[in-house]
């Protein structure tokens, strides 16, 4: 009689996908949240109509209230001058709409179905910011067409398309600023204020409304470097078709700086939720 020796199975052998295979998962997974958040803006128009309202409110006010005084004392056409800096302005909105966004997932739930399905985790973030930068560029052209109405006249077409899109890019940027805001904070009324916190102040002080000339000396320097001072050179310069590389170059640097700071920060937060 023989005995006959069974050998264990050995375990499946569980190898990582590949990075192809993964960015490709990823970007699948982006896609289907960003047509998820806009299927939502289309059944929710109030968004997109708030960040007009807004821009528009801006644009009416400072250049019919202060546009005469700021306009005589430096001597420019102010409504050439505001337009450029309200697109800027209009498209941080978005990343004020990112922040509030994402915390209303959090506070309903949403974001704990997302943690439970086999997707990528980053891409919840990246189809969101995706989604409101795709809003701020209809936005932004209503509030181009509004400011056209009012007598504002862009030296180019291309020049045009150039402006909103360095605008929509800055507003992209600091999305994911929000983003890290809502992801660590996740109360909608909490990451409201934080939002306000940071955006009212950058805007005051900046070039969007002012020249810096007409601000004290000792501001001067925190206001031409910071980054809605240099978008909104940037983007008066594109529109009104004259050179300004190096408020582009500025503003695309503090891109890139904001993207390398807040996208892993961001998600590296939001896979830290409980």
């Amino acid at each position: 009689m023989t005995t006959t020796t069974v050998r264990p199975a050995s375990p499946p052998v569980v190898t990582d996908p590949s990075i192809t295979l993964r960015v490709r998962r990823a970007s699948e997974d982006t896609n289907t949240v960003l047509w998820r958040d806009m299927i939502r803006t289309m059944r929710q128009p109030d968004m997109l109509a708030f960040a007009v309202v807004m821009g528009v409110f801006f644009l009416v006010l400072f250049n019919y209230v202060f546009g005469g005084a700021i306009g005589a004392v430096a001597g420019i056409d102010y409504l050439q001058y505001l337009l450029p800096g309200v697109l800027v302005i209009s498209a941080l909105q978005g990343a004020q709409q990112t922040s509030m966004g994402l915390a209303s997932d959090f506070s309903e739930g949403v974001n704990e179905r997302f943690r439970s399905l086999p997707m990528s985790q980053s891409a919840v973030i990246s189809g969101r910011t995706i989604a409101d930068a795709v809003r701020n560029i209809a936005g932004l052209v209503l509030v181009a067409l509004v400011g056209i109405l009012m007598g504002f006249r862009f030296a180019s077409f291309g020049g045009a398309v150039a402006a909103i899109a360095l605008a929509t890019g800055i507003g992209y940027g600091f999305s994911w600023m929000g983003a890290a805001i809502a992801a660590k904070v996740r109360q909608p009324d909490m990451v409201g204020m934080l939002s306000m916190f940071w955006l009212f102040p950058l805007m005051l002080a900046s070039t969007a409304f002012a020249p810096v000339q007409s601000m004290p000396g000792w501001l001067q320097p925190f206001v031409t470097y910071q980054p809605i001072s240099a978008a909104s050179d940037a983007v008066r310069g594109l529109a009104n078709g004259v050179p300004t590389g190096d408020a582009i170059a500025l503003t695309l640097i503090w891109i890139a700086v904001l993207l390398a700071i807040f996208v892993p920060v961001s998600v590296y937060l939001y896979k830290k939720v409980d």
